[in-house]
């Protein structure tokens, strides 16, 4: 009996040790709010949840890859896109004005953390989020105007037509101050615009032309010759919202135009109430037919 009862006992175990892991799977959800700045009179911050707006991106920890999304609480198992739509954000059947999802995290030192990025698309205040797990249930973005703000919103080239961002910049009196771009796959030759207004003529107004073919953040090539002065060769890949250059003399040909001898000026771009075309857009050439992405940042102040 004794050794028909550690048969039973090992065969139960081989059987356990035979059936391989399942995936971790994971349900984090937190309700998003803005501060504007103001306090409730025990002093805390007067937080304002937003339900409508919200587009956000869930990566794997410390890494730019994208995780792999299923609706929250799904046990079908049903997809979620990723980076989470304004639409899926505010639907009931996939988050429900709620920053939720499904996950398995990548995350190879403890299983349990993913990265976010959080957009609110009315106003283009981001919150990142580090180390996002199960436990956390809040997600605060600082929107509060006179101070200066970074914003960041993922492009992805598919398509040589222009594409707008989701993101509309606060009309009255905004201040936006610079926009680079982060390459986190080049594409071979590509370059990239950045505007504002689906039908404005200014596609190109932050950004024109900047390059797009190697990782890492996106600058123009310049260099300090004395004092303050700063030359830039060839011209600038600024739009003219940013920049504003002095045409060189002498050149000709292929060289015709091109801003040199310091001949640059840096602006700040004033979005005021008159200023109906809000929507960042931007264009990317389609090299090779290649498919590249990564960042656009920029950094703006509502200043009144």
């Amino acid at each position: 009996m004794k050794k028909r009862l550690i048969v039973f006992v090992a065969a139960f175990l081989m059987l356990f040790m035979a059936v391989p892991a399942m995936a971790a799977l994971q349900d984090m959800y937190a309700d998003v709010y803005k501060w504007t700045g103001g306090f409730n009179q025990d002093g805390s911050p007067g937080l304002t949840k937003i339900t409508s707006g919200i587009t956000f991106e869930v990566r794997s920890h410390d890494s730019n890859t994208r995780e792999t999304l299923y609706v929250f609480n799904s046990k079908a198992l049903t997809s979620l896109s990723n980076p989470v739509t304004t639409t899926n954000f505010a639907s009931s059947s996939y988050c429900n004005k709620r920053v939720a999802f499904r996950v398995d995290p990548t995350d190879s030192t403890d299983d349990k953390y993913v990265d976010l990025l959080v957009v609110d698309t009315n106003t283009g205040c981001v919150e990142i989020v580090k180390h996002f797990d199960k436990y956390t249930h809040t997600i605060i973005i600082d929107e509060r105007p006179n101070i200066r703000h970074h914003g960041v919103i993922w492009y992805t080239q598919t398509t040589t037509a222009r594409t707008d961002t989701g993101i509309d910049l606060p009309s009255g009196s905004l201040a936006v101050y610079d926009v680079t771009v982060e390459v986190i796959k080049a594409g071979l030759g590509a370059t990239i615009k950045v505007g504002t207004g689906e039908n404005s003529t200014a596609a190109a107004g932050y950004l024109s032309g900047r390059s797009i073919d190697s990782t890492g953040f996106s600058m123009d090539a310049a260099f300090i010759t004395s004092g303050t002065c700063v030359d830039y060769y060839p011209v600038t890949t600024f739009g003219t919202y940013l920049a504003t250059g002095v045409t060189g003399t002498g050149l000709g040909g292929a060289d015709s135009g091109k801003a040199i001898n310091g001949g640059l000026s840096r602006l700040t771009h004033f979005i005021t109430a008159a200023a109906s075309n809000r929507a960042l857009t931007y264009t990317a050439n389609s090299a090779e037919g290649a498919t590249y992405y990564g960042y656009i940042h920029y950094w703006f102040e509502e200043i009144r």
